[in-house]
């Protein structure tokens, strides 16, 4: 059958509203969903899926599996996605079993595998960045004997910056394997490596690829602070001239092609080290911290549609064409994100309606809300807030961003001394390179 024929769809993960959106447009799909337990409450419309089989997050791949078969021997399956990080290794294994195409393991395995993504690239000329796995301190400290410090310790198949460090020294090796090996505790994969590290500029590249075409829809500006590299904030599209541009869009798409992605949207994160172009690492998804989004308001380009019209069987390409070339310029989208630097419960939070006023403010969402601990900036999922605005500069995006975030006030019952770290001061451009967490507003009590 072909794609535009297919008339039963499964995803494995959820799919968050990708099955909603897919039916939207082809009003005779059907859609089911195996996924694991702690998704649940994440799927959209769940009574319209045609059947939804739940498993345990240690669920054998012989039993998702044989869940596919289940659902394929009662409906046919046309066609099988896997829109997450997670459970790839499942996908591939369904796929096969079910003689339906999926992306190809090997690509799978790539983007997964931090580890033997670096391998891949070095081989075909993409990117020479040194990595190894780090199973001792003894590795790390000789790895970074050879390489230079700092470098970086991380999972090999890791998420939301969890595990994530900069090591310094050798003083600080020690301290970051132990991070690490709590953070791959709640992973599939428990090993950990070291690469280099690469001061710079750090961006991320939002793409849709179709039948090994790759067009570059945005390319975003990312903050993050210093130590664990949670991102802070996002501003696009990001303010580079046309040649900065084009280096970029290079690289990601020979990387692109040396991992044999084909289809897709792809949220792929570098840094530009003014020599080079550094793959950070990418994802066979759509990019989180709602940057789809806001790549929306900004340019009218939705590429949660686009993926979702791939699904179905749709040409998506050409119409993200269209609208890079008819966006309206000087529209711009900015996020920044609310860090109180302590640990403790949550007993108020305030400033939300006044916020959510300001001028050109899109969204102001509470992450952690109150009877919530916060837990320090350790990864991505401790952030507290974040506000979102549009603006007409990227400066003016953020700046609007920033000022709705810093309308919210927590109040927390503190369990340890909070730290007191500096003020990001914006100047006059957007931040370059490392940056402190901001303060913002905290009371405790």
């Amino acid at each position: 059958m072909s794609e535009s024929g297919a008339r039963h769809l499964l995803f494995i993960g959820g799919g968050l509203d990708l099955p909603v959106r897919a039916r939207s447009l082809r009003p005779d799909l059907r859609t089911s969903v195996i996924c694991r337990r702690e998704v649940l409450s994440h799927l959209v419309e769940p009574e319209k899926i045609e059947r939804l089989i739940v498993l345990r997050s240690d669920a054998a791949v012989e039993e998702w599996v044989a869940a596919a078969r289940f659902i394929h021997q009662a409906d046919p399956v046309d066609r099988v996605f896997n829109f997450t990080d997670k459970d790839t290794d499942k996908t591939v294994a369904i796929g096969a079993a079910l003689g339906l195409p999926t992306p190809a393991a090997d690509t799978y395995r790539l983007i997964a595998h931090k580890l033997d993504m670096r391998w891949r690239l070095s081989q075909r000329g993409v990117d020479d960045t040194q990595a190894q796995l780090a199973e001792s301190a003894h590795d790390v400290a000789a790895f970074a004997e050879r390489v230079g410090f700092p470098v970086i310790c991380k999972p090999v198949q890791g998420v939301g910056s969890r595990g994530v460090t900069r090591i310094d020294s050798n003083a600080d090796i020690d301290a970051a394997l132990a991070w690490g090996a709590e953070a791959v505790k709640s992973l599939d994969r428990r090993e950990l490596m070291v690469e280099q590290f690469h001061r710079g500029v750090e961006f991320s590249v939002e793409c849709l690829s179709e039948r090994g075409r790759h067009v570059v829809a945005c390319i975003t500006r990312k903050i993050s602070e210093r130590e664990h590299f949670v991102e802070l904030g996002h501003v696009l599209p990001a303010p580079l001239g046309d040649t900065d541009r084009k280096r970029i869009e290079s690289v990601v798409a020979d990387m692109l092609d040396a991992l044999g992605v084909t289809d897709g949207v792809t949220h792929t994160e570098v840094i530009d080290t003014g020599d080079a172009v550094r793959i950070v690492e990418t994802h066979l998804r759509p990019a989180g911290d709602e940057i789809p989004y806001m790549l929306e308001k900004a340019s009218g380009i939705d590429l949660i549609d686009a993926l979702a019209r791939q699904s179905a069987g749709l040409p998506a390409l050409d119409m993200v064409i269209g609208r890079l070339e008819s966006a309206e310029p000087n529209r711009c989208a900015a996020i920044w994100y609310v860090c109180p630097p302590t640990v403790g419960e949550i007993r108020d939070i305030e400033g939300l309606e006044e916020a959510r006023a300001l001028p050109g403010v899109c969204e102001v969402s509470v992450l952690r809300g109150v009877g919530e601990q916060l837990t320090g900036l350790s990864a991505s999922a401790a952030r507290a807030a974040y506000a979102w605005a549009v603006g007409s500069s990227p400066q003016e995006a953020l700046e609007r961003a920033r000022a709705a975030a810093e309308r919210l006030a927590f109040t927390v019952s503190v369990s340890g001394l909070p730290a007191v770290p500096a003020d990001l001061d914006l100047g006059g451009d957007v931040p370059n390179g490392e940056v402190a967490v901001p303060k913002g507003e905290l009371r405790t009590s």
